[in-house]
């Protein structure tokens, strides 16, 4: 048993023909609404997962139907989330927890933790738990959001910030307030999605409730701070002097910003910054090529006006302005004929005097990572201080700190194992010249594959990742099946201190280990020559010998 919300509850998995169950156990003397898993049992709201109770040992069984569903947690692993998932997943969340008072439910007993919110890949909804019990006082939606929110940017999620609109600074700003609740956090969430231009942050107002958090961010365990006598977020920002960017005006926005390049990089580069200029390479042509043809078009205009002078175009009867015009036709035919001749490839000379060196682009500036507005100040050194998880860098550092001198380590897990290949220059550093010979990992030697024999043709699959997804949705998994009966994100086959193990995603159809049903979410090991049935398609386990 754990404590979650103040209740002693036990969490495992179950699966059989019916589907995939999160079973939740808990003592029988706890008060259960039973109104409320009647409703639930009907399923009104597809965001809210079905539920159905059973009495075991003294204990409420509650059994959430997650055939199919794939955890939050089990999506953040593989996927980089950038503002449109963010916003598609928490205004997911908020929307069901809201709607749900239509049901006379308690929108504090919502179970708000990555493991068990469930996603579905294709289009990011969200289905939530419902705990059908009154949650421990104290608690309520708007403190369990917020820590939710602060833990899923800080821990959880691999977030993209390459957009100019800074959107996680302004969600983390607006977690920062005291007035903190899930109505307004709904509305920021909309202007978000609608790609509003936001008010000015020192001008965003909040309607106070009754069970709105005091909470600051903080370390758990630690006492609540004192109320300050000024709590608005310019006063916050002027205290630890971090702006807060604001998008420009459509008038004033610049397409093609000038990156700024320390003074340091242009002296030692000393280039061009116009690379327009930069590109074009000047020609021109013979000179005795121009000279014939200059002599030739003065000749045409000469015998042109000896024509008209002369009267010899008199015999044909026609006016002055006929002769004129015929004789305008007769040079430009001839004049075009010319100069077409002359002004040829043949006749070209690369002028390479006017061949300018390329202007070479600043690196780019690493932006600093969001999680260190979480920080909180320590009696750390002003210097970096590295751990072998992660670099710690404390808000007094940060307000101290120009915000693109801040950097963080970035984490390349399972790098080995990525399919991209760098290609590298013959100028390029990172090539080992040295005469060592590099040692060859266990998968880069022969990796354990999955075998199957149908009608006589032997596939193979090769389990080259230590997280190997299979199933039928692309981009998802590893390996991509066309067999229908196997879920979108079936299963996983988990590489770890030199040993395998099988994990069932919630698939409708099961997966087998040697003839027995794998509960969902839960990990077994396989070793060689294993048979392994993911719905009807069967495979066999290999493992190389070394």
């Amino acid at each position: 048993m754990i404590n979650f919300y103040g209740k002693n509850l036990e969490f495992n998995y179950e699966s059989n023909v019916s589907g995939n169950f999160l079973v939740i156990i808990m003592d029988a003397s706890e008060k259960i609404h039973e109104y409320q898993i009647g409703i639930l049992a009907n399923n009104p709201n597809k965001h809210i997962l079905p539920i159905e109770i059973r009495q075991k040992d003294e204990k409420h069984t509650l059994y959430y139907n997650i055939t199919s569903k794939l955890s939050l947690s089990q999506y953040l692993k593989r996927n980089k989330i950038n503002k449109n998932n963010f916003v598609a997943i928490f205004s997911g969340i908020t929307k069901t927890i809201l709607d749900s008072k239509n049901y006379l439910f308690s929108e504090n007993s919502f179970l708000l933790m990555e493991d068990y919110i469930y996603i579905n890949p294709n289009n990011l909804e969200v289905s939530l738990v419902y705990l059908p019990f009154d949650v421990q006082e104290g608690l309520n939606i708007n403190s369990l959001l917020k820590e939710f929110t602060k833990n899923f940017i800080i821990n959880s999620a691999n977030i993209d910030e390459s957009g100019n609109d800074n959107f996680i600074k302004r969600v983390i700003n607006l977690l920062k307030l005291d007035t903190f609740n899930i109505l307004e956090f709904q509305k920021f969430l909309n202007e978000l999605s609608q790609n509003e231009i936001p008010k000015k942050a020192d001008s965003i107002s909040f309607n106070k409730s009754s069970d709105q958090s005091s909470e600051e961010f903080k370390d758990s365990g630690t006492e609540p701070s004192k109320p300050q006598k000024d709590n608005s977020l310019s006063s916050y920002l002027s205290k630890t002097k971090i702006s807060v960017n604001i998008p420009p005006k459509k008038d004033d926005f610049n397409p093609h910003p000038i990156p700024k390049i320390p003074k340091s990089e242009k002296q030692k580069n000393k280039v061009s910054t116009n690379i327009l200029d930069n590109s074009r390479i000047k020609a021109k042509y013979k000179s005795g090529a121009i000279t014939l043809g200059v002599i030739l078009q003065l000749i045409i205009i000469i015998g042109a006006v000896l024509l008209l002078v002369s009267g010899a175009l008199d015999s044909l009867g026609n006016d002055m302005v006929t002769n004129i015009v015929a004789i305008a036709i007769l040079g430009g035919a001839l004049s075009f004929l010319i100069w077409k001749n002359i002004l040829n490839e043949k006749n070209i000379v690369q002028d390479t005097k006017t061949k300018k060196t390329p202007a070479v682009k600043p690196p780019p500036v690493k932006a600093a990572s969001p999680k260190a507005f979480f920080s909180k100040p320590s009696n750390i050194p002003k210097s970096k201080v590295n751990t072998n998880k992660k670099e710690i860098i404390s808000m007094s550092q940060i307000k101290n700190s120009p915000m693109e001198n801040i950097q963080f380590n970035t984490f390349a897990a399972n790098s080995i194992y990525s399919d991209d290949t760098t290609l590298l220059s013959p100028e390029d550093s990172s090539i080992d010249n040295t005469d060592e010979t590099t040692l060859l990992t266990p998968y880069e030697i022969s990796p354990p594959y999955l075998q199957s024999n149908r009608d006589g043709v032997i596939e193979e699959i090769k389990i080259t990742k230590p997280e190997f997804l299979i199933g039928r949705l692309k981009g998802q998994v590893d390996y991509v099946t066309e067999n229908k009966a196997i879920g979108k994100v079936h299963a996983e086959i988990i590489t770890r201190d030199g040993k395998y193990f099988l994990k069932d995603l919630n698939s409708k159809n099961g997966t087998y280990l040697n003839n027995e049903r794998l509960n969902s979410n839960t990990e077994y090991e396989i070793k060689d020559n294993d048979v392994i049935v993911f719905a009807n398609s069967e495979y066999i386990f290999k493992i190389p010998k070394k």
